[in-house]
């Protein structure tokens, strides 16, 4: 019955970051759950526990959870969210069409905060969740109809392989995960062409030319796609229970996130049952 136990908490844990609305992303992290969940239960069947933990204990089996925060860096494309700089750049609209430099943008690095947690399946690796959220990205838009600015807001769910290179107080590991990105943003461009007026031509008005009418434009956009995420770290083990991380992660987001990949440097704390 501990084994069914823990096997459906796992299944359930890391299936949830599920629930996004992208399909690839949906398709990929359940198929990432199941990865993990299968190896797991595995694990739990065919190694008993007696042959796997340490005298010290520090890389027994059991649930954890954790908290951290870091540094985010951005390495987005020139355009990291798709179609959003139309509103800038010569793009056809209102059958008015502008030429000049196609529009870009430029973001700041920000921050993230996550959550973690999970169970220990074995001395040497370990599978859990990771939900991250990214405190905005502030982003300058140009192009050659005007200029804008806003935060570039994503979150991450991702469901994460731990493999830990050795078993004692200090425990550095490599990690493999993937799951789901939500990409988010909403700008204004205050001189935008927002419309189009008739006007009758000189010198007898019988033909009319349209003239472009300036003003704000709003324009949103919001992706949901498959998200890899690579990393390694040190867990550090002050007690039996609570461990001390600091880790470092690249995140590789597919399909119509492709465009905001990033990097995070930073720590956290575990809690050991």
């Amino acid at each position: 019955m501990k084994r069914i136990a823990i096997a459906l908490f796992v299944l359930n844990f890391v299936a949830s970051p599920a629930l996004a609305d992208g399909v690839k992303g949906v398709a990929g992290t359940l198929g990432m759950g199941a990865l993990s969940t299968i190896g797991c239960v595995l694990t739990q069947v065919y190694l008993p526990d007696e042959e796997e933990e340490s005298a010290e204990d520090f890389d027994r089996r059991g649930f954890f959870i954790g908290a951290g925060a870091g540094f985010a860096g951005e390495n987005f494309s020139r355009r990291p969210v798709n179609g959003i700089a139309d509103i800038f750049s010569n793009q056809p609209r209102l059958a008015v069409t502008y030429s000049g430099p196609e529009a870009i943008a430029q973001p700041d690095d920000s921050w993230s905060v996550k959550g973690r947690g999970g169970y220990r399946c074995h001395s040497r690796y370990s599978v859990g969740a990771t939900f991250e959220y990214f405190g905005g990205f502030d982003t300058e838009w140009s192009g050659p109809l005007g200029m804008g600015s806003d935060d570039i807001d994503i979150f991450v769910a991702t469901v994460d392989i731990k493999t830990y290179l050795l078993t004692g107080r200090y425990q550095p590991y490599l990690l493999l995960g993937g799951g789901t990105i939500n990409v988010s943003t909403k700008v204004t461009n205050r001189t935008g062409v927002n419309g189009v007026t008739e006007v009758p031509l000189p010198p007898d008005g019988d033909e009319t030319a349209l003239i472009p009418m300036f003003g704000p434009v709003i324009q949103s956009r919001s992706y949901t796609d498959f998200v890899f995420r690579f990393g390694g770290g040190f867990d550090i083990y002050a007690t039996d229970h609570i461990v001390v991380n600091l880790d470092a992660n690249y995140l590789v987001p597919m399909g119509d996130a492709s465009g905001v990949g990033m990097f995070t440097i930073g720590g956290g704390i575990e809690y050991r049952f």
